[in-house]
């Protein structure tokens, strides 16, 4: 691990930039937080503007079949340069594979000691896990593929290039980017836990019926800034002007001019095969024949949200890890909104974490909220606050570095089931367990309420 004096990036803070003084020292600290700032900004742009998926032109990270073999698939990369490679971006942050890679041919299978190298010093809620092989089910399963991607520091142990020779000093550590390949066998729509500062993107679904599988893309692709303008273009027609559009493509009594709407945008074939546009204005008697499944439409039930109910959880230290309550609503559940909140004692006072979040329950289920981490310190500025998001209805990060042993602990409570009638929540604590001398401990008191507003 590297060796800083202190952390000071707080994007809450909206600092841009860091500007250098004369006459005084130049400080880790001031440049790590110049570099987290440019870092930040640019993965928030990706992701805000551009979004996760592979790029236009690219079919990075595509899950292919291995004939005959259904217990490991190939890990689609490319051409074998860094130019070529499959890309894909993920939480504002690219990843890219040179060339194609099985899943049983990466590293956290191959070598499972890597990750207990690279857990080390790591929190438990930082921990990575190594690669199982894939189990065939004796029936049907549905299994996801996905893209788990994360950040280490990288020193001269392991890169010997650190090492300025001039000065024969170390002066430097390096981020490097990490991903692998995971399975979530028996995959129910619940998004999986990722450790902490781990962000992840579906590749695939595998549908698997005993020794048969079938792979189901569900990447995005195409993504692109630069087709924009052709796009635009190609949807307002040839006139710029809105009116000019009107005036070209309706009659005076305002009805469509056949021949006329959407034809440069036709191929040589379409204008050949297409010589009127019909209208179905005042048409009723559907003569197309054209099914409610055909045109993939559902009952009308299921695009309202009718019902709703609004329910309250709690969890204490006396629930253990991995703990759950189950919640009959009476209906089916669509979409879950919370306000959640946290009191933990550090050092003899209370502090609150206050979260936010929602959960739409479609599979694929996606869960999100805001989530807080307060450190406690036995001098000034005696405790500080920080924010993050994370995939589940609740969050919080409590360290208490004022106690001796130092305590600390992290609170998850997510939706892990969802049934006709209700949902079911889960209470994860990621704690030390440690109980030697100088070994962090548990955070011991805190309560947690969750009220929850859950529409069907």
């Amino acid at each position: 691990m590297g060796n800083f004096s202190r952390d000071t990036f707080d994007k809450l803070k909206n600092y841009v930039g860091v500007r250098l003084q004369q006459g005084v020292p130049l400080v880790d600290a001031d440049w790590n937080e110049l570099e987290d700032i440019r870092k930040y900004e640019l993965e928030s742009f990706i992701k805000r503007f551009i979004g996760n998926g592979v790029p236009k032109g690219n079919d990075g990270f595509n899950i292919m079949p291995i004939p005959s073999v259904n217990n490991d698939f190939i890990i689609r990369g490319g051409n074998g340069t860094l130019e070529g490679a499959g890309c894909c971006l993920v939480e504002g942050r690219e990843v890219v594979l040179p060339a194609n890679i099985q899943y049983t041919q990466q590293v956290l299978f191959t070598n499972p000691e890597k990750a207990t190298e690279w857990n080390e010093g790591k929190a438990d809620d930082e921990k990575i896990s190594a690669l199982p092989p894939l189990t065939v089910p004796p029936g049907p399963r549905t299994d996801l593929v996905y893209l788990d991607v994360w950040e280490r520091e990288v020193d001269a142990q392991e890169d010997t290039n650190l090492v300025n020779v001039l000065i024969g000093v170390q002066t430097c550590v390096r981020l490097k980017r990490e991903w692998v390949v995971r399975v979530l066998e028996n995959y129910t729509g619940i998004a999986p836990v990722q450790p902490s500062g781990h962000v992840s993107y579906p590749l695939a679904l595998l549908m698997r019926n005993g020794q048969q599988l079938t792979i189901q893309d569900v990447r995005r692709t195409g993504l692109t800034l630069a087709a924009f303008d052709d796009e635009i273009a190609d949807a307002r027609g040839m006139k710029a002007n809105l009116g000019n559009r009107l005036d070209e493509s309706l009659t005076a009594g305002g009805q469509l001019r056949q021949k006329i709407v959407g034809r440069p945008q036709f191929t040589a074939e379409l204008e050949n095969s297409y010589h009127t546009i019909e209208s179905h204005l005042s048409n009723t008697a559907n003569p197309h024949h054209v099914t409610a499944a055909q045109a993939g439409a559902l009952a009308l039930s299921a695009y309202e949200l009718d019902n709703r109910q609004l329910i309250q959880v709690a969890f204490s230290p006396s629930d253990a890890n991995g703990a759950e309550r189950t919640i009959n609503v009476g209906f089916q559940p669509r979409f879950v909104w919370s306000v959640g909140n946290c009191n933990a004692l550090l050092s003899g006072a209370w502090f609150g974490a206050n979260t936010y979040g929602f959960a739409d329950l479609r599979a694929p289920t996606i869960q999100e909220c805001t989530g807080t981490i307060i450190y406690r310190y036995s001098t000034n500025p005696f405790w500080r606050q920080q924010g993050y998001t994370t995939q589940a209805l609740y969050a919080a990060r409590f360290q208490d570095e004022s106690a001796s042993p130092r305590r600390r602990g992290t609170l998850h409570v997510g939706i892990s089931a969802v049934s006709a009638t209700g949902i079911t929540v889960k209470f994860t604590r990621d704690e030390p367990s440690g109980t030697g001398a100088g070994t962090d401990r548990g955070i011991e008191n805190f309560g947690i309420t969750l009220r929850l507003l859950v529409l069907g």
